[in-house]
């Protein structure tokens, strides 16, 4: 009788080991057949469309074969309408986008995230000789660790940590008397606002760098305008002052007022308080001045009068060559690449002596349904696509800022680097129940400001009385 050698042997070790690894031995039992989930999510967003996201889509489902993900991507203004028509009727998605700045009003349809998730593993062998199809080979139940908020807070942008991270009692902490954040959403991309500029029409005028500072910025709209007889703008220095026909106005004067410490709210977040930085040696109010410097730009009356409702819309303005100053966000890149205008982008302009370039954040974040039936799924999906290697693809493929810090450095558009340079600095101001309403208290202060309905002082007082309904 021959006995096997040591080669042998170890070739036959091997091999067991590959047939245990590929399956071969080990057939699924008839129950663990019967016990596979299929199972399908829906995912509605606003902004990401199915060229983006279907190839991430397609490698998760390819790694979990029994999950089917149907994406769906809306027009902005149908999209609440449709969630909340979705919801009643009790077929709203597993998945959605909100702003970042919504999750306390949707608060109760949204699931936090657990700590960890239970997902079942379907390994599918392919087709053997005179097969049609793959086959199951094994199934079994992992339990994944899902983002903390520790996570967040080590590795994604400040401004989002104070967005997406909510405290909430658990019960495995509850009896302790102790709170923990849970994770409300988690952002796929995050964005914020800078200065696009027309570089033909600042050379015509003898401009040659942009304005870092806001005196600077005054200087050039007032050399860059130009009025016919009857106060009409022909050539706009800069889209500002007004509200309707200015991309995210309310945005452009938040910054004006946080760039010069005006606090926006009290610490306890029960009240707005934009209203009352008040210098006490001098009695100067920085949020009645940023609203006021702001409107001067719509006041025919002023010497940096460049714009006012009668214009165009910002964004067609400047892509046609008839406006030198545009304040807008990544987003905005796409449509003014296609447009003939020789741009450029820039950091926000800010007042002389400060230190960096404060902007506001803006963008929208995904998170699941209380309703869904496959929570746990939906919530190891965004996590897998939150993975960094996805983020990155994400931020590759096109105008898209990654939420994590290690990617800031990693933006390889020029136009794109402006804003990863900002995104350390970029806050989020707002964080109370109704955001919509908050900024709609804002708009109707800005525009009766612009129009001179009352004194601008009581208009302030009004706004911020208005925004305070909404915080609770």
């Amino acid at each position: 009788m021959l006995l096997p050698g040591k080669s042998t042997i170890k070739k036959m070790s091997v091999l067991a080991a590959l047939l245990l690894l590929t399956g071969f031995g080990c057939k699924p039992t008839p129950q663990e057949l019967a016990d596979v989930q299929n199972i399908n999510l829906t995912y509605w967003q606003v902004w990401n469309n199915s060229v983006e996201m279907q190839p991430l889509i397609d490698e998760y489902t390819k790694l979990y074969p029994n999950v089917q993900i149907s994406f769906r991507s809306l027009r902005f203004e149908e999209y609440e309408q449709e969630l909340l028509k979705a919801w009643a009727e009790d077929r709203g998605p597993d998945l959605f986008s909100l702003p970042h700045d919504w999750l306390p009003l949707y608060a109760n349809v949204i699931v936090p995230s657990p700590a960890s998730a239970k997902i079942q593993r379907v390994i599918m062998r392919e087709p053997g000789i005179g097969e049609l199809a793959a086959s199951v080979q094994n199934v079994y139940t992992e339990e994944v660790t899902l983002l903390t908020s520790a996570d967040i807070k080590r590795n994604y942008y400040a401004f989002v940590r104070d967005d997406v991270l909510s405290t909430v009692d658990l019960e495995a902490v509850h009896a302790l008397g102790q709170e923990t954040q849970g994770v409300l959403a988690l952002p796929l991309y995050v964005d914020n606002m800078a200065l696009y500029y027309n570089i033909g029409l600042l050379e015509e005028n003898e401009i040659f760098d942009v304005p870092t500072n806001w005196q600077r910025f005054q200087e050039d709209v007032m050399k860059i305008t130009k009025i016919d007889k009857t106060n009409n703008v022909i050539v706009a220095g800069a889209a500002l002052g007004t509200t309707e026909n200015v991309i995210r106005p309310t945005d452009i004067l938040i910054t004006l007022m946080m760039q010069t410490g005006v606090q926006m709210f009290d610490k306890a977040n029960t009240y707005a308080t934009f209203n009352r930085s008040i210098r006490p040696e001098d009695e100067y109010n920085a949020g009645l001045e940023a609203l006021r410097f702001y409107v001067d730009f719509a006041d025919p009356n002023k010497k940096v009068y460049t714009w006012n409702v009668g214009q165009s819309p910002a964004l067609e303005m400047f892509k046609q060559g008839k406006l030198a100053y545009l304040f807008g966000y990544a987003y905005n890149l796409a449509e003014i690449r296609n447009s003939k205008v020789n741009f450029g982008v820039a950091a926000m302009p800010s007042p002389q002596e400060a230190v960096g370039n404060l902007t506001v954040a803006n963008y929208w974040v995904e998170t699941v349904a209380k309703k869904s039936k496959y929570q746990d799924q939906a919530w190891h999906f965004l996590n897998w696509l939150s993975r960094p290697e996805n983020l990155l693809k994400l931020q590759n493929s096109g105008n898209r800022l990654s939420p994590l810090k290690e990617h800031q450095a990693l933006a390889v558009d020029p136009y794109l680097k402006v804003f990863a340079s900002q995104a350390p600095q970029a806050l989020s101001w707002y964080h109370g129940a109704n955001a919509p309403k908050a900024e709609e208290a804002l708009m109707t202060m800005m525009g009766d400001a612009a129009a001179g309905k009352g004194e601008l002082e009581a208009v302030l007082n009004t706004a911020a009385q208005q925004v305070t309904q909404t915080l609770k």
